[in-house]
């Protein structure tokens, strides 16, 4: 007969267990699955530390499917600040287009269309001189603004068609975006500061990125529709004492409130980029970027403070993992945008959304 086990811990072995606050807690109980909640993983991301998450990735095959809405106009991430170093050329596909974007030897990020109007070239294969990138086919050089300004092999007048059309560029916080609008309209809007970037009592950026398909308005309209998270996410969503949705020109904010008082506070700014603050907590920077009608790449950035520093890995696991963002994949994957869904007024602020988010399809 065996010897029963004495499972209880030792005074040294539970004040060796890591003190939980009770928000904290509740973010862990909100964010990750019952599965998964209380295994808190050693991770190294301190305070202003890298960290070595990796990206994951889907390769899924694009269905038939009636068309998805055109690409809203707003500001998008092209490329990580990180990423792009000077006099080297990026190549991205972005809202339905071909773009390359470099960054000059004065620091100056520059988004442009990526074919040479002279014969067609790519200027991904060219290379940067000064502030300016040369077609690698024949050596013609364009300035910041997509304006030829030397054909190396020709004394004459430079014809003045010779231009690239140019994307107004903002870089900030550890981002460079680009100014899409499809009526060729100037900014709107301009991007809000984040300052968790700069807080040194906030850890440095935990990047993360991922490509998916999807509509750009499935994505956004899913941040609104509470009903979802039982049937794909496997728990009821966050037990809210209210829910407000709040909407100020091109930005709008969701603010659920839990029952101990904690708010999630969810700021939106234009269709691309939004703003997830757990007060003291945590943030979640995500900017997401139409490649195309029905495909987007996203690139986000996890800032942690306090105790929430030692469970990175868990909440961003809960967030993006396959109880998160990989559980609505293949529903956005699979689904139809209907223009004129069948809303109920459980549905809460689907209906509402959408009108605050149709603003971004106006071509004037």
């Amino acid at each position: 007969m065996s010897e029963p086990t004495d499972t209880a811990q030792s005074p040294a072995e539970a004040s060796a267990q890591p003190v939980v606050s009770p928000i904290t807690q509740t973010l862990r109980n909100t964010v990750l699955p019952p599965g998964l909640r209380g295994q808190s993983k050693d991770v190294s991301v301190g305070p202003r530390a890298q960290s070595s998450i990796k990206p994951r990735a889907f390769a899924y095959s694009l269905p038939d499917r009636p068309p998805s809405p055109p690409i809203p106009n707003g500001w998008y991430c092209i490329v990580g600040s990180e990423e792009l170093v000077a006099t080297q050329i990026h190549s991205v596909v972005a809202v339905g287009k071909e773009l390359v974007v470099y960054r000059g030897e004065s620091g100056e990020a520059v988004v442009m269309d990526a074919h040479c109007p002279h014969l067609g070239a790519h200027l991904g294969g060219g290379w940067v001189t000064g502030d300016s990138i040369n077609c690698p086919y024949h050596g013609w050089r364009y300035n910041t603004d997509g304006v030829c300004v030397e054909i190396p092999y020709s004394d004459a007048r430079i014809p003045a068609k010779a231009c690239v059309p140019t994307y107004p560029v903002c870089e900030q916080d550890g981002f460079v975006f680009f100014w899409y609008h499809a009526g060729h309209q100037p900014p709107k809007y301009q991007i809000p500061r984040v300052s968790e970037v700069e807080d040194p009592e906030w850890s440095d950026a935990v990047p993360w990125q991922f490509e998916l398909v999807a509509a750009l308005q499935e994505m956004g309209e899913n941040n609104v529709d509470y009903a979802h998270f039982k049937f794909v996410h496997g728990r009821d969503g966050i037990p809210s004492g209210t829910s407000t949705f709040i909407t100020d020109g091109p930005f709008s904010t969701v603010i659920e409130q839990l029952p101990d008082g904690t708010e999630f506070d969810r700021q939106t700014w234009g269709p691309g980029i939004a703003l997830l603050r757990i007060p003291n907590l945590m943030t979640v920077y995500t900017t997401t970027t139409p490649i195309d009608q029905q495909h987007c790449r996203l690139h986000w950035h996890f800032y942690f403070k306090g105790e929430l520093v030692e469970m990175a890995e868990e909440l961003i696991d809960g967030v993006t993992g396959d109880f998160g963002l990989q559980a609505d994949a293949p529903i956005w994957r699979d689904k139809v945008f209907l223009d004129k869904p069948l809303l109920i007024k459980a549905d809460g602020n689907i209906a509402e959304f959408r009108r605050w988010y149709s603003q971004f399809y106006e071509t004037s």
